[in-house]
């Protein structure tokens, strides 16, 4: 018992926090793709249709991600992740209930503005719990629920859909709306804002002290929309909004149209992606702390191109298992490494406003992706073109994190300023 009081109170806000993570991506959006073959069989919808339904999702998000960072100034991090919590089941019901495409539209609008009001506030009290040392490290943790909420998906979905038949879609979003009801309870009773509200200081890793910590703080901008790195880091964001979704969105739907696998090895394959993406933010994270954020992310985006290249060139179902666990493995990387990246660069009372604005071209390019991926489908009547576009993507946001390093490092050289060990710019 001595042993569990003298854990610092942070790594138990990082558990409730990586539950958040879960209710808003991994239930509230990764769970869609999973759900999402049997909802367009169910519906009777066509490609062009549940390239809507992502759409609505995606659209929601990017409007909750707009203004987040401006609720959590007003009314506090903990109101708006629990209200966007208990939201966010709300929507689950609604689609759930769904009898025509209009109704799912509006569900899952619903769960795209929910889940985005979630994710920036909570991870931007990582900031707040953390120093920069060990901010990478945790927001990998934290990112680990999204995987986790893919694995439940993967796993669950198919046997529900065999044992119920063609109501299992509508069965497996209320048994997440539960779950994110359960979330959302807990959440209001043992979340808090900052480690000040319990007399603590922030988790500090090695030489990372506190003393450090707030005379770097005192250096940052506290202006997010003019600082011209915020914005370059917001456009390499928006190319993995772009890219991912192919992955995270069709897979299964792949799996099933174009490889011919049965509903329950897509469903296996999808959980396989979900495991191993449990540990990606995590790694990328820990790496981005001692490489630097930009050297990782680059590596990461590289990664990326060649698994989604691979899915384009292949049929073969050990290549694209291996592919699939290999791309499960960097998922969560990026998302990890530009929500600590903002973290180096913006003052951390102004972190969620930072990480809202990046994310806003995250939206901007999941709000785009579904249509285009649909119409690169409905168009070739195969995936080929759509993961051969997501590999091209991905490949421009490695290209970014070239253009913005090397462009860093000549403003570092110019102002005969030494360029922070772990920064972005390492």
């Amino acid at each position: 018992m001595d042993a569990i009081k003298n854990i610092h109170k942070g790594w138990f806000i990082l558990i409730l926090i990586t539950l958040c993570n879960l209710a808003a991506l991994g239930f509230a959006r990764f769970s869609f793709g999973a759900i999402l073959p049997f909802m367009k069989n169910g519906l009777g919808l066509n490609y062009q249709q549940t390239g809507f339904l992502a759409f609505s999702i995606f659209l929601g998000y990017l409007i909750a991600v707009l203004v987040a960072g401006h609720f959590v100034l007003i009314f506090k991090a903990k109101k708006v992740i629990v209200f966007s919590l208990f939201l966010v089941s709300t929507g689950m019901v609604l689609t759930a209930s769904a009898d025509s495409f209009y109704i799912a539209f509006i569900g899952c609008f619903i769960i795209g503005v929910a889940s985005g009001g979630i994710y920036v506030p909570s991870l931007g009290l990582l900031g707040q719990w953390f120093t920069n040392k060990s901010k990478g490290m945790a927001m990998g943790i934290a990112m680990a629920g999204s995987g986790s909420g893919m694995v439940f998906s993967g796993v669950t979905v198919p046997i529900l859909i065999a044992q119920t038949g063609t109501n299992g879609w509508r069965i497996s979003w209320y048994i997440l709306a539960i779950l994110v009801l359960i979330i959302a309870v807990t959440t209001l009773l043992f979340l808090k804002n900052k480690p000040e509200d319990l007399g603590l200081k922030a988790i500090s890793r090695g030489q990372d002290s506190i003393l450090i910590q707030e005379l770097r703080n005192a250096n940052l901008d506290t202006n997010v929309y003019r600082n011209k790195t915020m914005w370059h880091l917001g456009l390499i964001y928006s190319t993995y909004g772009l890219s991912y979704l192919v992955f995270t969105t069709f897979l299964v739907d792949y799996l099933i149209a174009d490889v011919g696998f049965t509903n329950s090895a897509a469903g296996t394959f999808f959980a396989i992606a979900g495991i191993t993406s449990i540990i990606s933010g995590l790694i990328w994270g820990s790496l981005s702390d001692r490489f630097g954020r930009l050297v990782t992310l680059m590596i990461v985006f590289f990664i990326q191109s060649i698994l989604l290249l691979t899915f384009s060139l292949s049929s073969n179902s050990t290549l694209i298992l291996l592919t699939t666990a290999l791309y499960g493995i960097t998922l969560w990387a990026v998302p990890t490494i530009i929500n600590a990246g903002v973290s180096d660069y913006i003052h951390p009372k102004f972190t969620t406003i930072g990480m809202g604005f990046v994310t806003v071209f995250l939206g901007i390019g999941q709000l785009v992706s579904p249509a285009i991926i649909g119409y690169l489908i409905e168009y070739s009547n195969s995936y080929f073109t759509a993961f051969l576009f997501s590999s091209i993507i991905a490949l421009l946001g490695a290209l970014g994190c070239i253009r913005l390093l090397l462009n860093s490092r000549k403003r570092s050289e110019q102002s005969g300023v030494e360029i922070p060990l772990k920064s972005i710019d390492a």
